[in-house]
């Protein structure tokens, strides 16, 4: 492989290379870090984004990317609240090109930016979602190419919105038969091929390219190692690339499950039961795998493996916890850090994640308020029926269980009056805390579709991840648990 060059690693050699002591090694150290930030300066550039919109005057409007092909967690780039006349800007720094969204209610605004330029945009009309759009899991906002008034006909969201057109259109005209017909998937591969050739913006040709591979997929189906050595296996990663994302996904879904039940790689099962990840990623360097695509294949496999219940959890969880301090790239590591956190964090036995929020009279709640008692943990929407039924169940098992059992309502409305104005209408008795638009804590309990319920222990672990609803079971379940922590917990006679 053709090394390349790296000045942040020539910075690193020379402070290693260094013998000098005392202040002119101060001096060196201090003018290596100024040389590092430059550099990474030179690398992000600013992006401007502004525009007016009246009928979101008031309203908070964040742009995220999603930066990973297994989790795909949205990564906050900017946030604003929009002036009363409807005007908004945002500046955020970005140091190669990327597709951005918007989640504005109805719909999914997306457009693609590159570093160092200023765009108008143009928001769609406000289209607020209905309450029961709100709590559905299946609900998604519809895709909506953000306006872009005075653009160039150079940008490359043109050349972008232009070639998914006919690349959709395509794929909808001849659906029946590219399953049956490596022959056509060709043709149309050459036609776009042969209408975009002249667009050699490298975004714009990894669009193409895994688009492609999206296609070839769908025609290899049942040999879909061609398309891995094809696209894949040899390939750098564009992580943060939308088409490299959605073919990646479509290829190496559940990847490690299916492998091992080919008798050629029956080791895969005894390398994830043991948490051996090095084992893992030199078998699918033996297939030719470049090392950094075999730790990301390797790590969806794991993840995708966690949740099938073909693998040992435990083994799972060693092999992550390998690559989080073994892994080839930075980003790998960080990917991996990720996906232990989202595999263990609200796993039961697990430290509940914190939070400390403002309560019905503005004072600051913690769950250290709670230490050495049993706590139900609930989160709930005051617009949703499902939330409101549910807390009226839960006025009797509080008033009986208040001796033993702390109860905390976690209101993630967007406007926390509502919330308070139930309590006082209904008079409910527990603690009452503010969560609106607390996007970290919410993601952290997995609590964007309310009503989600918790126990947890005295020791401040989660007991039960998720419990029972009120009105489903939850008394019975928690005084067996309550029973059995007094047994072990008796003083000795």
């Amino acid at each position: 492989m053709q090394a390349c060059f790296c000045p942040h690693a020539l910075i690193c050699q020379s402070f290693m290379n260094n013998q000098t002591t005392g202040p002119v090694k101060i001096v060196f150290w201090f003018t290596g870090l100024i040389i590092l930030l430059f550099i990474n300066d030179i690398k992000a550039q600013r992006t401007v984004l502004y525009g007016k919109a009246p009928d979101y005057s008031t309203k908070e409007i964040i742009f995220y990317t999603i930066s990973d092909p297994v989790l795909h967690e949205k990564s906050e780039l900017a946030a604003t609240t929009v002036e009363k006349d409807g005007s908004f800007s945002v500046i955020f720094s970005s140091s190669e090109t990327i597709e951005i969204y918007s989640d504005l209610e109805k719909y999914c605004g997306t457009m693609v930016v590159e570093p160092g330029k200023n765009y108008q945009v143009a928001l769609p009309p406000f289209t607020p979602r209905t309450p029961s759009e709100i709590h559905s899991i299946f609900f998604k906002p519809s895709p909506y190419w953000l306006g872009l008034p005075g653009t160039e006909n150079s940008d490359i969201n043109l050349a972008v919105r232009s070639f998914l057109t006919d690349y959709n259109y395509e794929k909808v005209k001849n659906s029946a038969r590219i399953y049956q017909s490596k022959d056509l998937v060709n043709e149309i591969i050459e036609r776009l091929d042969n209408k975009y050739k002249s667009i050699q913006h490298p975004y714009f040709k990894t669009l193409m390219k895994y688009s492609f591979a999206d296609l070839e997929n769908i025609a290899f189906q049942r040999n879909q190692d061609v398309v891995i050595q094809k696209y894949f296996a040899k390939d750098p990663i564009q992580s943060e690339h939308p088409a490299y994302q959605s073919a990646f996904e479509l290829v190496f879904t559940d990847f490690l499950r299916k492998q091992s039940q080919n008798l050629q790689n029956k080791n895969i099962a005894a390398f994830v039961n043991s948490g051996n990840y090095q084992g893992l990623v030199n078998l699918f360097e033996k297939k030719g795998y470049r090392n950094d695509v075999a730790e990301l294949v390797i790590l969806k496999g794991l993840f995708d493996g966690y949740y099938s219940g073909s693998f040992n959890k435990e083994g799972i969880i060693k092999a992550v916890g390998v690559a989080e301090t073994t892994g080839t790239l930075p980003e790998l590591q960080s990917l991996a850090h990720k996906i232990r956190q989202k595999l263990t964090i609200l796993a039961a036995g697990g430290k509940a994640p914190s939070l400390r929020l403002p309560n019905i009279r503005h004072d600051y709640v913690s769950l250290d308020k709670f230490k050495g008692r049993f706590v139900y943990l609930t989160f709930f929407s005051s617009l949703s029926a499902d939330c409101r039924t549910e807390l009226d169940s839960l006025v009797s098992i509080e008033k009986q269980l208040r001796q033993v059992l702390s109860v905390v309502s976690v209101a993630v409305d967007d406007d926390f009056n509502q919330a308070s104005n139930l309590w006082k209408t209904k008079g409910y008795a527990w603690e009452l805390l503010n969560g609106s638009k607390q996007r970290q804590l919410i993601q952290s309990y997995d609590a964007s579709l309310p009503p989600v319920y918790y126990l947890i222990s005295p020791d401040g672990t989660l007991r039960l991840s998720p419990a029972a609803a009120p009105g489903r079971g939850f008394e019975p379940v928690f005084l067996k648990i309550l029973r059995e922590y007094n047994f072990r917990n008796r003083p000795n006679p």
